[in-house]
């Protein structure tokens, strides 16, 4: 009977998340980035090995967009003008 319910109540709110999902990914607008943009890294492409901890930052930055290589590639650069490998 519990487990039952569990069930139910777990469907109900998956259904409603996904529901949510849909209205927000409906109404929002990708934003094309450009040369000279400023930008935050993704902490991951600075740690492929996953050796930080959970509670560590997501993202690392500001940086510059440098060139657009292609969409979602690009060349970025520290703040003060240092270009950073494989990014």
């Amino acid at each position: 009977m519990l487990e039952e319910c569990r069930a139910k109540v777990y469907l109900k709110n998956l259904h409603y998340q996904r529901a949510v999902a849909r209205l927000y990914n409906r109404r929002v607008q990708p934003q094309p980035v450009v040369k000279g943009d400023i930008v935050l890294r993704r902490a991951e492409v600075s740690d492929p090995g996953h050796t930080r901890g959970k509670l560590t930052p997501r993202w690392e930055g500001s940086y510059h967009v440098t060139q657009v290589i292609r969409d979602e590639t690009y060349t970025l650069s520290t703040m003060e003008g240092k270009t950073l490998p494989q990014t």
